[in-house]
């Protein structure tokens, strides 16, 4: 679809669709009612079901449960990132120049896109409507400008599973009476579908959420202020009955007063139920739309709020279903998008770029550059990498190099460097490393205890016993002023933090060898299996 062609649809549905716009669709709806629109959607009649889940007046802006599903899904799914990739090199057919120039070419379609965020949020509506459709509209230059959200009223199916059809005029019809004209090509949309949507639920939630909050309402009138019913006492002198009347009536209407001796007073709400079941009906059906609406993550939404349990509990669920999302509209602009565009700017190529939405990692830049710093132990990072992950500019990545001089070989530093350089071609053995390791941490301790060895030392010089024991009261009174010394900033602790760290990358470089091994093992069975089938 052209993006004139596109326009002219668009201004045209405005001008023709606003009869939808006084229809509110929630109001007289009854079950029966209900039922017969999914059923008709069931056979491809859409508009009034989807006008229903969707107007200015409908359930998504109506009920607080669903609206709030909606906005949470919504919210983590906009805030993911997108980055256009290319398949493994292992992958048979790459052609590195070729990847290159697809990731080129999808990267200036996606950078070009002016609402890319708005269509990830209409497509994640397919998740309650049960679909959603963008309309990819080009430039000039034939790079993508805009993905246009239609209305999901507009649109009509051949069944549940056939063909989509422009509904102009959001008419409650099927296809038939639409025709072939209607019919929507494949390059016209990208659409995303779900076969098992949230607003059926929330649809059948509401009818009878409606139906126990009116009863409520009801329920609350007759015994909320209930009435009050005075009984004249008896034996009223002859001709003051309409006094003692008037007397009672004013006090049951001010709700305090005077009455004769003898009267008594009785309220409806005596003979009622103890116990209302409304709250627990409404509270029912909720967890039934929150079941439905997280996954089964959550069953309510009205706990605590952020910084507590439940408030981590509700951020991770959303999450959970935000990558979820993700991962579904990847998979749509994959194979709506991508693939069509691929294939005819590089015809008889095989497709090797794609887009994909990733979801921001919540860490802190502290635990990002510790667990970077760690890795440049072992790997090459990438500048543009490390520079997007911490927010920091950075121009090269330094080289970790041994220490040379003679007082930086014998400490931890050059034991780091030794492992890794010996990684590179052998992983350091047990021995190996828990021989370097012993003796590291010797050197270190002797030299944390070096201060309180000093001064034992200069205590036992004593000429007699009475010296001796002079000195030795004095140490102890020297004692808790060495340990703080030797606490504040131990060699040995620092020894030992470096020896995990080794042991923990001999461990990734054996893993990293014995990969190395299995695939020149693989690769020299396959020759062998291709040796004797010749």
């Amino acid at each position: 679809m052209s993006t004139t062609v596109a326009n002219k649809i668009i201004q045209g549905v405005k001008a023709v669709n606003l009869f939808r716009d006084t229809l509110n669709p929630l109001r007289y709806l009854p079950m029966p009612r209900a039922i017969v629109m999914m059923e008709q959607a069931q056979r491809g009649m859409m508009p009034d079901l989807q006008w229903t889940y969707g107007a200015e007046v409908g359930i998504e802006s109506t009920d607080a449960d669903l609206m709030v599903i909606i906005e949470r899904s919504i919210a983590a799914v906009v805030d993911a990132e997108w980055k256009v990739k290319r398949i493994e090199q292992k992958t048979r057919g790459f052609d590195a120049a070729l990847a290159n120039e697809q990731e080129a070419f999808l990267r200036e379609h996606y950078e070009g896109c002016r609402n890319l965020r708005e269509a990830w949020a209409h497509l994640a509506l397919a998740r309650f409507r049960g679909y959603a459709h963008v309309n990819p509209q080009y430039s000039a230059a034939g790079t993508l400008e805009r993905l246009e959200p239609l209305d999901q009223w507009n649109f009509c199916r051949d069944g549940s599973h056939g063909d989509w059809y422009w509904n102009e005029k959001a008419l409650q019809c099927d296809v038939r009476s639409l025709g072939e004209k209607n019919r929507l090509a494949p390059q016209d949309y990208v659409a995303l579908t779900w076969r098992r949507s949230v607003n059926r639920i929330a649809l059948i939630k509401y009818v009878r959420q409606t139906t126990a909050e009116k009863d409520w309402d009801f329920y609350v009138e007759c015994y909320g202020l209930p009435g009050v019913f005075i009984i004249m006492p008896d034996h009223i002198p002859s001709g003051q009955e309409e006094e003692y009347r008037k007397s009672a009536e004013d006090a049951a209407t001010a709700g305090s007063g005077a009455l004769p001796h003898g009267a008594d007073v009785k309220t409806p709400a005596d003979g009622a139920r103890a116990t209302q079941p409304f709250h627990a009906r409404l509270e029912w059906l909720q967890k039934q739309l929150v079941l439905a609406g997280t996954g089964g993550l959550l069953t309510v939404l009205s706990e605590s709020g952020s910084g507590t349990l439940a408030g981590s509990v509700h951020e991770q669920a959303f999450r959970q279903i935000g990558r979820a999302l993700g991962n579904r509209i990847s998979e749509a602009f994959q194979e709506q998008f991508d693939v069509p565009n691929l294939r005819e700017a590089f015809p008889g190529k095989p497709v090797l770029a794609y887009f994909e939405l990733q979801m921001r990692q919540q860490k802190i830049t502290a635990e990002i550059v510790k667990d970077l710093t760690a890795l440049a132990l072992w790997f090459e990072l990438d500048p543009e990498e490390v520079s997007r992950e911490t927010g920091y500019t950075i121009k090269a990545m330094k080289q970790i190099a041994a220490p040379s001089d003679s007082k930086a070989s014998g400490g931890y530093g050059s034991f780091l460097a030794r492992a890794r350089c010996r990684s590179q071609v052998a992983p350091l053995t047990d021995e190996a490393l828990r021989a370097s390791s012993e003796e590291l941490l010797a050197k270190a301790q002797a030299s944390d205890f070096q201060p309180l060895a000093s001064a034992l030392q200069e205590a036992l010089q004593a000429p007699d016993f009475a010296a001796l024991q002079k000195n030795l009261t004095a140490l102890r009174a020297r004692l808790p002023a060495i340990a703080a010394a030797l606490l504040t900033k131990p060699e040995a602790a620092a020894v030992m933090d470096q020896i995990m760290t080794a042991g923990l990358f001999n461990g990734l470089a054996e893993g990293k060898a014995g990969q190395i091994a299995m695939r020149r093992g693989s690769k020299s069975a396959r020759s062998g299996a291709r040796k004797r089938n010749t």
